[in-house]
């Protein structure tokens, strides 16, 4: 048999007192207990996305499902003493709870979201023949004088006429009323909104915009995904910081060069300027951090004696990062770089930003013109690539892939959301492809540029495991290099099939 729970918030944060006026049978008081509670989540909220949240009480951390209540069935609980802030899932115990992070939070880290204190209550609902067939949780969560108060029933088995009875008469009173989030009470207690980041583009943009309304919409949305990253590209809490302000530095640059005739033309080019600069100063440390992301699957593509090999390329690549880490922050906290981000902000903002011919013009419109015109190109460009054709060929179809793609999640709001799904879908198969033929090239050039540098440093022995070890995996890379390039007919085939043209048409051409 289930066991069944409910959680009411009350308006008042009462104690006894109105447990009693909500229960006035038999109470018999079970436990109390307060304790500092702490709540844990990556910077883009993905255990909450998933509807789970990481706790610590005391030395107890354990995973919970947020839609469970106060008192849920724990998913799994170990002892730690260590903090979990900064913690990734693999620095966890082996179990349940590990293989769920594993799965959920990626390569990303965790980090505190709230800290609160909590006063937990028990009791039991005795019947006549001093049965407990209720039990009743009184929890006070307090942050600076700010409280959140709920009273959680859980069902006894074999009594779970009685909690429906209790629940109902619950409804009738006004001084508690059913909550589904009772999580979110207690992150807006500490100040956080959950949900509130993702790397994703989730604009809305309103579909009787004009041109340099929409324009400047996703490039302020951009700037601000931009600065929120900041301070976990310095802190250097985990990778996925520095990559989420490369990809909305990517997408400023392609929506000022393709959005056309929207901007002044001056301050499109200034920017574009500042932001390919911009750009360049992230490309080293975040190749450092692919390589570095990848280490445990180049080893396993060696034989075991062929490992140690790789020791010294991956101590160079670290002592390499931490050098690149110091010269990214120290762009980031380059006065240059402040004053171009706030006059940027303030230029987004200002007038001038919709002072060009087409600024006035539907945006609708333009996304229209602008997307089947960069479709057509994709077309034109995959149509030409045959088994001979040589891999730039297959780069600059990358390139106008990508810039599609962020056409596309630009202005996806204006047009039918499962049909923006299935493009969006279509697009990224081809681009997994071709992002894959891409990695595995720079890959093989990266370790080539390693053999004379560590070689040349290194023991005659080591020079000779090393040089074992490059050249397998590079053999090995080159070996997975050529299969995605023979699949990428059939990639674009599919791609390039009828049902996805027409509905570019159907979409975009009018």
């Amino acid at each position: 048999m289930i066991t069944h729970s409910k959680t009411y918030v009350l308006s008042e944060p009462h104690g006894w007192d109105v447990v009693e006026q909500l229960a006035p049978e038999r109470l018999l008081p079970v436990s109390e207990a307060e304790n500092t509670v702490r709540y844990f989540d990556t910077f883009d909220w993905r255990l909450y996305r998933k509807g789970l949240v990481l706790i610590q009480a005391g030395n107890a951390v354990y995973l919970q499902r947020i839609s469970d209540g106060e008192y849920p069935l724990v998913k799994d609980q170990i002892e730690m003493k260590q903090d979990p802030e900064g913690h990734f899932w693999w620095m966890f115990p082996e179990g349940e709870l590990r293989d769920t992070l594993r799965d959920v939070i990626s390569i990303r880290a965790l980090l505190l979201r709230a800290q609160v204190t909590q006063k937990v209550c028990g009791f039991g609902v005795l019947n006549t023949d001093e049965k407990t067939v209720v039990r009743l949780f009184l929890t006070h969560t307090n942050i600076e004088n700010r409280h959140v108060a709920t009273l959680t029933l859980r069902s006894v088995r074999g009594y779970e006429r009685d909690f429906e009875k209790l629940c109902s008469r619950f409804i009738k009173l006004d001084i508690a009323h059913p909550a589904e989030d009772v999580f979110e009470r207690v992150m807006n207690l500490a100040g956080c909104v959950p949900g509130n980041y993702s790397s994703k583009l989730n604009l809305d943009l309103n579909h009787g915009a004009s041109g340099g309304e929409a324009t400047c919409e996703i490039l302020q949305y951009l700037h601000d995904v931009m600065r929120q990253n900041e301070a976990g590209i310095r802190a250097d809490w985990d990778t996925e910081f520095l990559h989420d302000f490369r990809v909305a530095i990517r997408r400023t640059r392609s929506a000022l060069s393709q959005i056309k005739g929207v901007l002044p033309k001056d301050a499109v080019e200034h920017f574009k300027d500042e932001f390919r600069q911009l750009n360049r100063s992230t490309n080293r440390l975040r190749d450092l951090d692919v390589y570095l992301l990848e280490e445990d699957t180049y080893r396993a593509m060696l034989p075991q004696s062929l490992q140690p090999g790789l020791d010294a390329v991956f101590s160079r690549l670290k002592s390499e990062r931490r050098r690149a880490l110091n010269d990214m922050v120290q762009v980031l906290d380059k006065p240059e770089y402040l004053d171009m981000m706030d006059s940027w902000a303030a230029f987004l903002q200002g007038e001038q930003a919709r002072a060009e011919k087409d600024s006035g013009v539907p945006a609708i419109a333009l996304a229209r013109k602008f997307i089947y015109k960069r479709f057509k190109q994709v077309l034109k460009r995959g149509q030409a690539i045959a088994d001979d054709t040589p891999d730039e060929a297959l780069h600059n179809l990358r390139i106008d892939c990508k810039k599609l793609r962020y056409l596309l999640e630009f202005f996806a709001s204006f047009f039918p959301k499962d049909k923006m799904g299935k493009l969006i879908g279509y697009m990224k198969k081809l681009q997994d492809n071709l992002g894959d033929f891409n990695d595995l090239s720079v890959q093989q050039q990266e370790l080539m540029s390693y053999l004379n540098e560590v070689l040349s440093r290194s023991r005659r022995a080591d020079r000779l495991l090393c040089a074992a070890a490059i050249g397998g995996l590079i053999a090995r890379l080159h070996s997975q290099q050529q299969v995605v390039r023979h699949e990428f007919a059939s990639a674009f085939a599919i791609y390039a099939g009828k049902k996805n043209v027409r509905l570019y048409r159907d979409l975009f051409k009018k």
